[in-house]
């Protein structure tokens, strides 16, 4: 059943990650006022593409990478989308598993979570308005987000538009989870002993300290990335940090809103965009490498490991 629910969501991101993919072009021919069709088509020879061109992963693969009318290759950055797309949907599936803490209590009674998975607590999952309404917010952001790493890639810049839309999406996640916190709504979690998950309010501690707590965590992450990226945007005039970056790592920040996470996701992002642009480096290539794609998968790499990473740190810490 679990096999068969992931495997839905893996489909429905690949989807959207194909949507990601036409929305890119569709903005940078909307910029460059050139003719937007209704419906999508080979940017070569203009052949309109019938539905089963359209199918996710399977067209791209059984047409070999082509466009069947002229021959041209379609380009890798298509089903990259779709396959990372259809990863984070399942990342974000197994997320929120987590927030409810059913897997670490079933796993711990040796019950076989992935065979015998439960359609009673299935539905009371998916029918918590908090959980709905968070799903909402990280599937919309995943889109957002992808749209930015494929124009970033192909056009070396950043929609300033989706970035204050995913400034906005990050205060509302950031608010949601603190109105957890505060006890001010109640999420499901899943009690030992049952089949069935109850209703728990957040923490009990008092209002004004979690919120003096919590700004100073916010405050300090934001000026861990976005502030570093601000003052080297400023400072090199662009030349190593783009003008939307620090914009974008604001949007991070406020999604993961913890110093630790945003100190990891700097780490993160840097090690990706040096271990794809190795050859690059070695070479000594004066090449201007979209540092973006890089902070976006590094903030999803670090959002979906997050309850690992800080428990991780906790134990070293210790």
């Amino acid at each position: 059943m679990l096999v068969v629910l992931y495997l839905i969501f893996f489909v429905v991101g690949a989807v959207f990650g194909s949507f990601a993919c036409c929305q890119a072009y569709r903005i940078r021919y909307k910029e460059e006022g050139k003719r937007i069709g209704g419906r999508s088509e080979c940017l070569f020879c203009h052949h309109r593409l019938a539905w089963y061109e359209l199918i996710p992963i399977v067209s791209w693969v059984l047409q070999r990478g082509r466009c069947r009318q002229c021959g041209k290759k379609i380009g890798g950055i298509e089903i990259a989308s779709e396959v990372a797309m259809g990863l984070i949907f399942c990342g974000i599936l197994s997320l929120f598993f987590k927030q409810v803490d059913v897997m670490r209590f079933w796993q711990g009674a040796g019950y076989d979570f992935w065979r015998n998975f439960d359609i009673e607590l299935l539905m009371r999952i998916f029918t918590n308005p908090l959980i709905i309404v968070r799903a909402l917010i990280l599937m919309v952001s995943a889109v957002l987000f992808w749209i930015l790493v494929v124009y970033d890639l192909k056009w070396q810049r950043l929609p300033s538009w989706i970035l204050y839309v995913l400034i906005g999406l990050g205060v509302g996640y950031f608010i949601l989870n603190e109105l957890v916190r505060f006890g001010i709504i109640s999420e499901l979690r899943y009690l030992p002993g049952s089949k069935l998950l109850s209703m728990q309010t957040g923490t009990t501690r008092q209002v004004s300290e979690v919120i003096k707590n919590d700004l100073f965590t916010l405050v300090s992450s934001i000026l861990v990335l976005p502030g570093l990226y601000f003052l080297m945007y400023k400072i090199s005039k662009e030349r190593l940090v783009g003008g939307g970056d620090y914009l974008l790592a604001l949007a991070a920040v406020l999604f993961l809103g913890r110093f630790e996470l945003s100190l990891m996701l700097l780490f993160v992002a840097n090690l990706l965009a040096l271990g794809f642009n190795a050859k690059k480096i070695m070479q000594k290539k004066k090449v201007r490498v979209p540092f973006g794609p890089y902070l976006i998968m590094g903030f999803w790499l670090v959002l979906l490991f997050a309850r690992e990473i800080l428990l991780y740190l906790y134990v070293v810490a210790v």
